[in-house]
């Protein structure tokens, strides 16, 4: 997992899943202010504080005699005291004087809850504070404090004594309240950015390649060619997939492209053979077998299309061409020579025929060697379709006998684990793999090559050539 993620950790794919999301993570934001907002409506608390200020004295008799001047001594004896004062002044005897005094039917626990100090520092005056959310009973608790603790306390303690400073007054202002608006922004921030890592880590998890970096960082293995989505002129017609006459610019300059990238691999041999694959099944091979193959021989060279995948045999009906025999008849010796149809001017086709019951076996035979060998010597380029290497090892049967193997990537359908799975299978059979198509781009696509598709057009009719 870790790896994953850390494999996927790119700008333009945190940019790209941000774009793709958006949307989704505001509505959970906006969800989770409302959220926010109705829980700070539903539990509305506002509270009140009112405080009553006392003063400790280290003698009891020094309350009432304002002529006494206080040594340092009896000073630092009654700043010792406050702790012990506030300690009694929570005790249960005490509260429930309070609550006698004030007229109040609380629990002393709950009294307890709603009462708080604090001490001056290097002095011997302490503050308590009473919490309500009424302030006018919050000023009663805190005066009732102050009537009872003098008494109760010197009662109690038989040492020192203590003096109220000032008692509570009503309270203008609450002092702390549940802001509605404080809720709503921290349930927003909170589910957009839990919704954003979410969006994100499922985002990176996901290995489904998107662009050609990926694959540039992937793997050491060249891509030959970027080919766009074939889409219908319009809404009423169906896209003509086999590239022709009216195949788009787009299209043709993508095989064009490949072409002229598969002149440069042919190891300088005089009839190279190209075994064209993919790791799973819908990523297009068939179809690039086909366009490829077609491209080839709009050069003026003589090109035989195999179809060696004899368990989904798809060439024929791609092209369709009529017939039911073909390489898997010929393989099982039930012909003498494989029947050859010429499908049009340089291109020759040999279908899959039947689908027999080995096609391993067929495909890594003597006989298919030797049909290769023999066949070498009539064309000027082969290219096989062979069955999907992460599905079955048909297509590594002949890693020794074809020249390379190209390998289809669909964009938005192949994933990186996949891809790299069959990598691995065909570099084990020691298999040259000499590029990657890059296939099914979307329209839109930042890697499309082919957005001067009008330039070009505008090109040519200013120089009054057919577009």
């Amino acid at each position: 997992m870790l790896e994953t993620i850390l494999n996927n950790f790119h700008l333009e794919k945190i940019l790209w899943i941000l774009q793709k999301r958006i949307a989704y993570i505001m509505i959970l934001g906006v969800l989770g202010g409302m959220a926010g907002g109705a829980y700070a409506y539903l539990t509305n608390s506002t509270l009140y504080r009112a405080e009553v200020s006392f003063y400790v004295y280290s003698d009891p008799d020094y309350v009432y005699d304002s002529s006494v001047n206080i040594s340092n001594s009896e000073f630092t004896q009654a700043k010792n005291l406050v702790q012990s004062y506030i300690l009694i002044l929570k005790s249960n005897t005490i509260l429930q004087k309070v609550l006698e005094e004030a007229g109040l039917d609380y629990g002393t626990e709950a009294l307890s809850g709603r009462i708080g100090t604090s001490v001056v520092e290097n002095t011997a005056v302490f503050y308590v504070y009473t919490y309500d959310s009424d302030p006018y009973r919050a000023m009663e608790l805190a005066n009732a404090i102050g009537r009872v603790a003098p008494k109760e306390i010197g009662r109690i303690v038989k040492s020192g004594g203590i003096e109220v400073i000032d008692y509570a007054t009503l309270p203008e202002a609450p002092y702390s309240s549940t802001s509605l608006v404080k809720y709503a922004l921290v349930g927003f921030a909170g589910c957009f950015g839990a919704s954003f890592v979410l969006f994100l880590l499922a985002g990176l998890m996901d290995t489904t390649i998107r662009r050609r970096y990926e694959l540039k960082l992937a793997f050491r293995i060249p891509v030959l060619g970027d080919i766009p989505q074939i889409q219908a002129p319009d809404r009423k017609s169906k896209p003509v997939l086999v590239l022709g006459e009216n195949s788009s610019f787009a299209v043709k300059e993508s095989y064009n492209t490949i072409r002229a990238n598969l002149l440069f691999t042919g190891k300088g041999e005089r009839c190279p053979v190209y075994a064209v694959t993919s790791a799973d099944k819908d990523e297009g091979k068939t179809l690039n077998s086909v366009n490829i193959a077609i491209s080839y021989a709009q050069l003026g060279k003589k090109v035989l299309l195999i179809d060696g995948d004899m368990r989904n045999m798809s060439v024929a009906s791609l092209l369709k061409l009529r017939g039911r025999l073909g390489l898997s008849q010929y393989l099982a010796g039930l012909r003498e020579t494989p029947q050859i149809v010429e499908y049009r001017q340089n291109l020759d086709v040999l279908v899959g025929g039947e689908n027999p019951p080995n096609p391993s076996e067929l495909l890594g035979g003597e006989r298919m060697k030797e049909l290769l060998t023999t066949l070498r010597s009539r064309y000027d380029c082969i290219i096989i379709d062979l069955p999907p290497v992460g599905i079955v090892t048909d297509a590594l049967l002949l890693s020794h006998e074809v020249t390379a193997y190209l390998l289809v990537v669909r964009a938005g359908v192949s994933h990186m684990s996949r891809e790299k799975s069959a990598v691995t299978l065909l570099e084990q059979v020691d298999a040259d793999i000499c590029g990657i198509l890059f296939n099914g781009l979307p329209p839109k696509s930042k890697d499309c090559n082919y957005r001067l598709q009008q330039y070009w057009q505008e090109y040519k009719q200013q120089n009054g050539e057919a577009v």
